[in-house]
């Protein structure tokens, strides 16, 4: 994305949204009887956050080098479903164009966790691009 010719004055906001694990989610992938403490929860919800601000700093960096103007994300970085906050955000910084990478989910793990690309391709008000690996 750093390579490509952008227009002059463009911006860019790096957004990465650390999916909340609950209960639900554990259910959903059929490990119910499983006992999962807060705890445990916790600290999965910290290491997807940890993940998610990592991903940020690495955006940043590779495309600030490349000569692009990073627009300050939202002081609270976004809990939840990717597929509504990542298009939430989208809609209030009236965005021209979504690029939203893809981790390439087959079979069952795109049935229980959904394609978030796809998802934002569907329901964005602008142009989306989807980026693979």
């Amino acid at each position: 994305m750093g390579k490509r010719p952008w227009p002059p004055g463009s911006q860019v906001r790096i957004v990465s949204v650390p999916e909340f694990v609950g209960r639900e989610a554990i259910v959903a992938a059929s490990l119910s009887d499983a006992d999962y403490s807060e705890r445990l929860l916790d600290e999965l919800s910290e290491v997807a956050r940890e993940r998610a601000e990592n991903a940020i700093a690495e955006s940043s960096s590779i495309l600030r080098n490349s000569g692009l103007a990073i627009s300050e994300a939202p002081e609270e970085m976004p809990v939840g479903d990717p597929r509504t906050a990542l298009l939430d955000e989208a809609n209030s910084w009236a965005a021209d164009l979504i690029v939203v990478g893809s981790h390439g989910r087959r079979g069952v793990d795109r049935l229980f966790l959904g394609s978030v690309s796809e998802s934002v391709a569907l329901h964005a008000h602008c142009s989306v691009e989807v980026v693979r690996g």
